[in-house]
């Protein structure tokens, strides 16, 4: 670790408990990624990072806010936050707790969450992108989790009604986005020189810099860890985002049990990539991003909270959004090579799966299953088989 430098000399370091609350799509799957597989290396430099499986996270971060989430009910997951906050109580040394929609806590769930890892010198940190970009990513987003709005549609909803947007993008976007709105009710409390605002660089920075940065906030030594993960949350094109949405039209009637993993990770984060034209900003919509964008530079001025990077980021260059290619205005033909990419990386996945059916009722021939049992086995196996090629069957609404 990174000698603690701000402390006098002398004085031993407190435990620190850094909760790293958001915002969505500014490189915190990278961040977490690189966090869980460093893990013991961490611990052994006397660093927590308080998670035992990759979803426990989400599922901690569901508890701590009190909230149900993809039709869940709230307090499905009771318990969750307070077995990572027991370990962070445990632990002699800093925590570091990292779930990007812990931002949009309740104060009175910040104030109980804040109080279940005591005592501790609690800092917050925000890592922000600037709003041109988390626009466009934000929709593509929603449109990986089965939603049918247009880019335009989307856009100026949260332009012209902010919070007040249609369910749920309003408060998905302004009060996850938006640094000023969402560290207020963190800064009823903690400290205001605890709070950090992470920037994200402009496009054609170092690949290192966001990790470097995030290192220099919570006192880790960069160059100790792997940072090498593959990268998460591969972003679409226009053409392959399109697609998507357009599909969604025809897998209303899917539970999210098959289309997170068949669509949201397999289709649109490993099949389809970003071959076409990259995702920009509505025409015309580039002034008033870069008005409100000063108006959240200024906030977080005022607030006094600490800022690693360059404030100045946070406003957005038009030049990275020239020129726009619209999704909506694609033809069938303008989708043509990603539905083709979709279909025969589908096609593939089954072939796989069907192959795996195979070998699972080889293995009960083989370890001698009684009849019964491995006619009742292969039942289920194939129907399974089957049920997966019927969700598979993806189809292009045609426009």
């Amino acid at each position: 670790m990174a000698a603690r430098s701000d402390l006098p000399a002398g004085r031993p370091a407190a435990k620190r408990v850094f909760f790293h609350v958001g915002a969505p799509k500014t490189g915190t799957t990278y961040l977490q990624n690189v966090l869980f597989q460093n893990r013991d290396a961490l611990a052994a430099n006397g660093v927590l990072y308080p998670y035992e499986d990759r979803g426990e996270p989400f599922r901690s971060m569901l508890d701590f806010r009190g909230v149900g989430w993809g039709g869940k009910r709230a307090g499905q997951y009771t318990g969750e936050w307070e077995a990572v906050a027991r370990r962070a109580r445990a632990w002699p040394g800093d925590v570091i707790i990292s779930n990007e929609l812990l931002g949009g806590s309740a104060p009175e769930r910040i104030e109980a969450g804040l109080a279940s890892v005591a005592p501790a010198e609690v800092h917050v940190v925000f890592t922000a992108r600037d709003l041109a970009r988390q626009l466009v990513s934000d929709w593509q987003e929603h449109i990986k989790h089965k939603h049918t709005v247009t880019l335009e549609a989307f856009v100026d909803d949260l332009i012209e009604l902010g919070l007040d947007a249609p369910e749920p993008f309003g408060q998905l976007f302004w009060g996850m986005h938006d640094a000023a709105y969402v560290l207020e009710p963190w800064s009823r409390f903690v400290p205001v020189d605890r709070i950090h605002i992470v920037t994200v660089s402009h496009p054609g920075s170092p690949s290192d810099t966001l990790w470097n940065r995030f290192c220099a906030v919570t006192g880790l030594d960069p160059d100790a860890y792997d940072a090498e993960v593959r990268r998460a949350n591969a972003s679409m094109g226009v053409a392959e985002t399109e697609l998507v949405r357009r599909m969604n039209f025809e897998v209303q009637g899917m539970g999210s049990d098959v289309y997170d993993p068949l669509v949201r990770q397999l289709l649109a984060e490993e099949i389809l990539g970003g071959r076409s034209a990259k995702l920009t900003l509505p025409t015309g919509r580039m002034d008033w991003v870069s008005q409100r964008s000063r108006q959240l530079i200024d906030a977080v001025a005022r607030a006094g909270y600490q800022i690693e990077g360059d404030v100045e980021e946070l406003m957005p260059r038009a030049s990275d959004h020239v020129p726009h290619v619209s999704p909506t205005t694609q033809t069938d033909a303008d989708l043509g090579d990603a539905a083709i990419r979709a279909a025969t990386g589908l096609l593939r996945h089954s072939g796989r799966q069907r192959r795996r059916n195979l070998e699972l009722q080889q293995q009960l021939l083989d370890a001698g299953a009684p009849a019964g049992a491995m006619t009742r086995a292969r039942s289920k196996v194939v129907g399974w088989y089957w049920s997966l090629r019927h969700q598979a069957a993806l189809r292009v609404k045609r426009r």
